[in-house]
């Protein structure tokens, strides 16, 4: 009996030497020269431990070889380069005095196409008591359900609105790609920007499959959500934070906001932004969400589907016929 435990244990030990060893592979090709004394050492004593002759602890250098890659890893600064691309130029700013909340570089983009468009920003004032409603989205592209990008709306009195979408922030020459989001390629840019801009981008140019669907949140609480977003973002800004795909993505700050309204919340939903497509779903199941009487998950999802093409022509009409759409919509 030990000897299948320590059987397993070794097959276990294997498996995650092997992911770990795959990981070092794209830290040699993602940042190929910021570990290289670490590299060499490690080297230097894998190749001592090799001639022991001990077949057991001829991996153990490779053991070390990771831990010096993870070392390494740690110790590369965050991004922080003299250009970012222009989708992500400007960081916003935040004044709050009282009830009153300033957001400049608001962004406001006017677009042509996808990557044809006007850089522009705007400085809003907004009542933070005639904060109305809150609605979580998300955006689904080629065919993948597991995963999707996460932003939250927020609605005034005054018919105002704004979105929060946490990005990928691009220096210049950068292409995004999923395996080089693990290595500190990209920043993290907590975007506050219209809806005109963040989901007609996608809704209307990108034609992304778009979900937009209104929380139940009990008065004030949707203050305490903007509140906490507006911290995190700001600690991103102050940090430079860099992107993770796994660990700091898109969908890390909205659990980590959800989590202050709910700081009992299991701490298996801490794993939620690696398969952010079920973060809708959670927040289905413990009543989160705004549905009609005997309204199934599917059902809400079909009705909060938005389609492509939304006012096209009549940008300032874009917020008004989400709404009719949503409402008018049957599941």
């Amino acid at each position: 009996m030990k000897k299948a435990i320590r059987l397993f244990l070794r097959m276990i030990a294997d498996v995650g030497l092997g992911i770990g060893l795959l990981w070092l592979l794209g830290l040699y090709i993602y940042q190929p020269w910021t570990f290289l004394g670490l590299l060499l050492v490690a080297s230097a004593w894998g190749l001592y431990r090799w001639k022991q002759g001990h077949f057991g602890r001829k991996r153990c250098w490779l053991w070390v070889l990771l831990g010096c890659g993870i070392i390494s890893y740690h110790l590369l600064p965050n991004p922080n380069p003299e250009r970012w691309q222009t989708s992500w130029a400007r960081e916003p700013q935040f004044t709050i005095q009282g009830d009153s909340l300033t957001i400049s570089n608001l962004r406001d983009f006017r677009y042509r196409s996808e990557t044809d468009f006007d850089a522009h920003y705007r400085t809003e004032s907004y009542d933070l008591s005639q904060l109305t409603d809150v609605d979580f989205a998300e955006c689904h592209w080629d065919g993948m359900e597991a995963i999707c990008h996460t932003m939250l709306s927020f609605g005034f009195a005054d018919g105002r609105r704004f979105v929060i979408s946490a990005e990928t922030r691009l220096p210049e020459g950068e292409t995004q790609s999923g395996l080089g989001g693990l290595y500190k390629r990209y920043g993290l840019l907590y975007v506050f920007g219209t809806e005109e801009d963040i989901f007609a981008l996608r809704t209307n140019y990108r034609h992304e499959d778009l979900l937009v669907m209104p929380m139940k949140l009990k008065p004030g609480r949707g203050r305490e959500l903007l509140e906490t977003f507006i911290r995190i973002a700001r600690q991103a800004h102050h940090t430079h934070t860099a992107y993770n795909t796994i660990s700091s993505n898109c969908s890390s700050g909205v659990m980590e906001s959800f989590r202050a309204l709910a700081p009992n919340m299991p701490k298996i939903y801490s794993l939620a932004p690696i398969h952010n497509g079920s973060i809708s779903a959670l927040l289905y199941k413990h009543g989160a969400l705004i549905t009609r009487p005997g309204e199934s998950y599917n059902e809400l999802r079909r009705r909060s589907y938005l389609g492509y093409d939304l006012a096209p022509g009549q940008r300032e009409q874009y917020s008004q016929t989400i709404r009719h759409k949503i409402q008018g919509n049957t599941p």
